[in-house]
């Protein structure tokens, strides 16, 4: 892997539960989501039923591949549907409990050293993109790293259009820094999402503490700081 590291020409990066952790982000969000139900017992169960119908929903759409219709759009009135409300409400919660709540306490939960550890990726003259199925941009501001990326790009962005693992999002991301797709690492967390689509797409990837599968050119890592070692090991 380390060969193949050293051709790498750019490096690509998923975004939730790659640059920062989920475990303390997950503790976090559910006691926000607590503290809102003390608050509001009656509506409580209602929302979390919606939340959890949505992402539910988004897995089921990782088949989706068409070009007639806006997986932004779909996303939420696939579950809309099923809850008997309007695509805009639960889009305006989904807004608010996984967008917005959350950025106050995302640098919290960085991998600890992530932005010496992309500094460090950047001096070595690589382009660095995020290709995430959610928009990503805020996120990185919360992060404190927006500066260090060339490319972020969202699965429901209209050039994309499909959740990984679907290919198309990989290789656009590889056009976007400019160089082909057995040329980008791409790192994320979840083998098979992550590690499915980079491998269909053609790029070697990185997993962080998730397992991965057959793939050769797919590695395991325990943290992103084991990132570097990939890249500067002596």
């Amino acid at each position: 892997m380390t060969d193949a590291l050293g051709s790498t020409k750019a490096v690509l990066f998923d975004l939730d539960g790659t640059l920062y952790r989920l475990a303390p982000m997950r503790r976090r969000m559910l006691l926000e989501l607590l503290r809102w139900g003390a608050v509001h017992p009656l509506a409580f169960p209602g929302l979390m039923g919606r939340l959890r119908e949505f992402r539910t929903a988004r897995e089921g759409l990782r088949d989706f591949a068409r070009d007639d219709q806006s997986l932004d759009e779909v996303q939420y009135e696939v579950p809309a549907s099923r809850l008997g409300i309007s695509p805009d409400e639960l889009r305006g919660l989904v807004q608010e409990w996984m967008f917005e709540r959350p950025l106050p306490f995302l640098a919290r939960a960085a991998w600890p050293g992530l932005r010496e550890i992309l500094v460090g990726l950047r001096s070595t003259g690589r382009p660095l993109g995020v290709f995430s199925d959610y928009d990503p941009d805020r996120k990185l501001e919360a992060l404190g790293v927006r500066d260090l990326f060339d490319v972020t790009l969202a699965a429901t962005d209209a050039e994309v259009n499909r959740f990984k693992p679907h290919p198309l999002g990989f290789i656009v991301g590889a056009e976007r820094l400019g160089v082909d797709p057995c040329d980008v690492l791409y790192v994320g967390d979840r083998a098979e999402v992550d590690g499915a689509g980079a491998t269909a797409a053609g790029m070697a990837s990185v997993i962080i503490t998730g397992r991965v599968g057959e793939d050769p050119r797919s590695r395991r890592i325990d943290g992103l700081a084991g990132l570097s070692g990939l890249f500067f090991a002596p």
